[in-house]
């Protein structure tokens, strides 16, 4: 019995894909040079129809091989007459499956050089690099943002470390399992130029394993995701308030009785006391005195900054996916209220994680990037650096003596801000169902770096920002400290 299994010439091989064997496809890498997606050279497997004398045994002995493959599919492949002389069977054979076919010593099975892209720290950077399909277009993250320059031959050399990446990925997963949550995502930026240091969405998928990738694990809540997000939109009232000279701190609030408009009731989580100034306001959290301020602020004023500081548009960034926030058909006097402590407004995480950035960084606007930053950077004044100053001093306060406490990092002044807010549904708010974030600045007197975190859907003792995202928070900031000194 003659059996050929032979490797093919490129010229004679015609590919059902059309692939352009010979083009290296550009690598993605992190901001220190490792490699976070690369072509590696295969073997793709055809066969030459001539050459096959029994197309059942064929197709029964590769359907057992690749469990991928369906021996119907591929008897009736192996059967039909074809004016090509190869037909394609498998792209992107491991060396063990080349030297299994070779082993099986079946005539007409013809191997081809072939590329394929890898992704060596699987899961950890799903989101951020993304996928490509077979033919390594890219689907998704920065394979897609940049795919044309990656078809070029072009690396792209990302904000990313993934050593920090590594740390946030792990606690965060950490995290999810403990607090039972359905989601969990983080962020690390560079408040002064926008550079996303690391991202992490939970759950993830590998991306060399496309079969198991879905809707659910492919989908990234930090930047397609948009929700209420609670307490931690505080931030902006204060700059507005700090911004406009509408506070003093001597100023009492008394904030014992719900603030009712309507058929709303606006009420704080926990009682602290009945007068408190705008200090112990913001460290304790309260719906009812933020919302005195807000009515200081007026809804005008209120949209007109949250405009300014990008919340009612996409953000400017060449990523995918980018989401568009939800906002109130009419700002109103209950949206100017709800809006002040963080409900009525649905963004995305990266929009609070870029608009934060901002307002601690003594006022400066920046757009978000994934990739690594060496031009001048192009920044918009929103507030001034006194009330930058101030937003700092309350952050700082927050989690020395207020809702933060536990997101305190030895050896480092951080500040933040927790952030708890029930989730929507069915045309009201449902308390057992919440996004717990925390969000922080470090070090607080100038910071350079912002992280914020967030579990969706939790099943805890506690489902508060305070209790379950400023401690991880605080976990994260120790273990990452180090590296982002060294950048």
């Amino acid at each position: 019995m003659i059996f050929i299994v032979a490797y093919g010439n490129k010229n004679h091989v015609i590919s059902d894909y059309k692939v352009k064997k010979d083009s290296k496809r550009g690598s993605i890498i992190d901001r220190n040079g490792v490699i976070l997606a690369g072509d590696v050279k295969t073997k793709s497997l055809y066969v030459k129809n001539i050459l096959v004398k029994n197309s059942d045994q064929i197709a029964l002995k590769l359907a057992r091989l690749f469990k991928d493959l369906n021996y119907q599919e591929l008897k009736l492949k192996l059967e039909k007459k074809t004016k090509k002389d190869w037909v394609l069977i498998k792209r992107n054979l491991s060396p063990n499956q080349v030297a299994q076919v070779k082993n099986m010593h079946i005539a007409g099975l013809v191997f081809q050089d072939d590329i394929s892209r890898i992704y060596p720290h699987k899961s950890l950077l799903s989101h951020v690099v993304g996928y490509s399909d077979i033919d390594r277009n890219g689907l998704s993250g920065i394979e897609l943002s940049y795919n044309k320059k990656l078809h070029q031959g072009k690396d792209i050399q990302t904000a990313i470390d993934v050593r920090v990446q590594d740390a946030l990925d792990n606690e965060l997963r950490i995290a999810m399992k403990k607090y039972k949550s359905k989601a969990a995502a983080g962020i690390i930026m560079n408040v002064n130029n926008g550079e996303v240091i690391a991202l992490s969405s939970l759950p993830n998928f590998d991306p060399n394993n496309k079969e198991d990738i879905n809707s659910t694990n492919s989908f990234n809540r930090l930047v397609s995701g948009v929700y209420e997000l609670g307490s931690v939109l505080k931030i902006l009232t204060y700059a507005i308030a700090f911004e406009d000279n509408l506070l003093n701190e001597k100023e009492i609030f008394n904030v014992k009785d719900p603030i009712k408009y309507g058929k709303y009731t606006i009420k704080d989580d926990h009682y602290v006391k009945d007068n408190m100034n705008y200090n112990d306001i913001f460290i304790h959290s309260s719906n009812i005195g933020t919302v005195k301020i807000a009515k200081k602020i007026g809804a005008k004023r209120q949209k007109s900054f949250f405009e300014d500081i990008g919340f009612l548009k996409k953000l400017d960034s060449d990523f995918v996916g980018l989401a568009t926030p939800i906002i109130p058909k009419r700002w109103s006097d209950i949206s100017l209220y709800t809006i002040s402590f963080g409900h009525g407004i649905a963004i995305t995480p990266l929009h609070l994680a870029v608009g934060v950035s901002a307002i601690v960084n003594g006022g400066s606007l920046v757009s978000p990037s994934f990739l690594k930053r060496d031009d001048q950077i192009i920044a918009k004044k929103i507030i001034s650096q006194n009330s930058s100053e101030k937003i700092r001093k309350l952050m700082a306060n927050a989690v020395s003596d207020g809702t933060g406490k536990k997101a305190e990092v030895k050896d480092i002044a951080i500040g933040g801000k927790t952030g708890t807010a029930e989730k929507a549904e069915l045309g009201s708010y449902n308390k057992r169902k919440t996004i717990a974030s925390f969000v922080a600045a470090f070090p607080i007197e100038e910071p350079e770096y912002l992280i914020y975190i967030l579990f969706d859907n939790s099943d805890y003792i506690y489902n508060s920002g305070g209790m379950l995202a400023a401690p991880i928070v605080s976990n994260i900031i120790s273990k990452t400290l180090m590296m982002l000194h060294e950048l």
